[in-house]
């Protein structure tokens, strides 16, 4: 490794390791993940042609774009649904059933697993972790469906063709088809959601809801509610013109922020607070901003060929030769994605592996990249977004009660895979 490289590796390990201790530090993960991923490109620029570096950061940039547009849209649209009661509603619905609260766990654990196949992760993780902020009093209980609902999206969107960055862009270049990951993910995927949900099922306490009321602080809008959950189904259809994700909800958050305004005008909307802008300033921004410093950081490590350095070792000097080289190397992979971002990593393997590889070692692949991330918080988006929302969860409170948890999942969806294709 040259100097160059190993400075690298070096700052992004005293980032991390700033982002880990960031309560004793006293200092914003968000803050410590910009200066890291930026102080990792003045290193990198070394050596590097105007011409080559400008292609490199177009790419990356256009790659933080579409994240973060599509974060900030979508964070949007979940707030603009709170702000008209939705989540208070759908609270409202649940606790006449007089649920407990480890068969609510169970319930809202079942219901991010498939809205994540259906949607995607990340956003799957937004709407839940608001859902939860409404019917979880105690912060501890709180914090472990935080952790929980992380997991739950990450294997439900590892199944799934539309469920996670890796899967699509696997879908995309052919390595299986949408029916061939729905029917053999299904299984493994299932595994690393229920092992980890009935490990953390223990740490849920008893909490008395008796006398609880539910504030209303609008009426329901169903009008302006069901065009925001369909903002969530146009990221989906616009794939079928090659377009980014974000391109759906940019259409979907401009068609809602129409009818606000318009009946705003008319009088239908009794209060200015129901104005777009308005709700659009309640979105976290610093979630938005770590985002981007990681990204940075990853890119970086990108551009100096020291993932596809990582992808080399893994699958040896002739990559695909040997599937039980495949097998191991995916399920390394996937656990280096729970620290850095899988879908570089992905990328690099799906340029590596030769092609005429069955099919079902890339279904390993989309379990192992997707499910992998949950073994850390930082190792995921839906795991970032988690951190952003949710203050009491930091990366440390994640490693005491989900990292072992989400890595028996992840071991267990390998084992699966195994035992149900190969052995």
């Amino acid at each position: 490794m040259d100097l160059q490289s190993l400075l690298l590796v070096i700052v992004f390990a005293a980032g991390f390791v700033g982002i880990i201790f960031e309560h004793s530090l006293k200092v914003n993960k968000s803050w410590v993940a910009l200066a890291t991923g930026s102080v990792m490109w003045m290193i990198v620029a070394f050596g590097k042609t105007p011409e080559a570096l400008h292609i490199a950061i177009r790419h990356s940039s256009a790659e933080i774009f579409e994240l973060v547009i599509f974060l900030m849209g979508a964070m949007t649209i979940v707030e603009m649904m709170g702000h008209f009661r939705f989540f208070s509603w759908i609270e409202a619905k649940l606790l006449k059933f007089n649920i407990s609260n480890k068969g609510l766990f169970w319930i809202l654990g079942l219901i991010t697993f498939l809205s994540s196949a259906l949607l995607d992760n990340l956003t799957s993780t937004l709407v839940m972790i608001q859902i939860g902020r409404h019917l979880y009093i105690q912060k501890k209980n709180f914090t472990v469906f935080a952790i929980n609902t992380v997991i739950a999206a990450n294997a439900g969107g590892a199944m799934s063709p539309v469920g996670d960055v890796t899967t699509i862009m696997l879908w995309l270049a052919e390595k299986f088809t949408a029916l061939q990951i729905l029917f053999y993910g299904i299984v493994p995927s299932l595994v690393a959601w229920i092992i980890p949900q009935a490990i953390l099922t223990s740490k849920i306490e008893s909490e008395d809801r008796k006398g609880r009321e539910s504030l209303e602080i609008l009426p329901l809008q169903w009008e302006i509610i069901i065009i925001g959950l369909s903002t969530f189904g146009f990221a989906i259809t616009v794939n079928a013109l090659h377009l980014p994700p974000f391109f759906g909800i940019l259409f979907g958050l401009g068609v809602v922020a129409i009818v606000i305004d318009i009946r705003l005008k008319i009088g239908s909307l009794k209060k200015k607070a129901g104005h777009i802008v308005n709700i659009i300033r309640t979105i976290d921004m610093a979630t938005l901003t770590f985002f981007i410093g990681i990204l940075l950081a990853v890119d970086a490590l990108k551009l100096q060929g020291i993932l596809g350095e990582i992808a080399k070792v893994i699958f040896g000097e002739t990559p695909g030769a040997d599937e039980t080289r495949i097998i191991i190397g995916h399920s390394l992979l996937g656990l280096i994605s729970s620290v850095l971002d899988n879908v570089p990593l992905t990328a690099a393997v799906i340029k590596m592996l030769p092609s005429g590889i069955n099919f079902i070692y890339w279904v390993l692949l989309a379990i192992t990249a997707g499910t992998g991330g949950s073994i850390m918080v930082v190792g995921s988006a839906a795991g970032v977004a988690a951190m952003g929302q949710v203050k009491e969860l930091t990366f440390m409170e994640y490693f005491k009660k989900g990292s072992l948890a989400a890595l028996l999942g992840y071991i267990g969806a390998i084992a699966s895979w195994y035992f149900l294709f190969i052995f």
